[in-house]
């Protein structure tokens, strides 16, 4: 059910066959929470998985976040 509904709208949305799944959608909110909490656990729980392996799948860092994040931690530390 949830794949059709994604494939309609990504249809509309004009996304790429590859990318009209539910399963991208899911790659995609846990990427967006991953981001903006800074909280792996956070999004494991938000997933409903068990075992964290699954969701380091789908929450990727992305390069943006992961600037951000070593900005903070060398300034935290006086180096830059």
């Amino acid at each position: 059910m949830l794949d059709v509904i994604m494939k309609k709208y990504g249809q509309k949305a004009g996304l790429p066959k590859d990318k009209q799944h539910f399963h991208c959608l899911k790659h995609s909110i846990a990427t967006h929470l991953l981001e903006t909490t800074n909280d792996i656990m956070f999004v494991k729980d938000w997933l409903g998985h068990k075992n964290i392996q699954n969701t380091l799948v789908y929450a990727q860092l992305t390069n943006k976040a992961r600037d951000e994040q070593a900005r903070k931690a060398f300034a935290a530390l006086k180096i830059v």
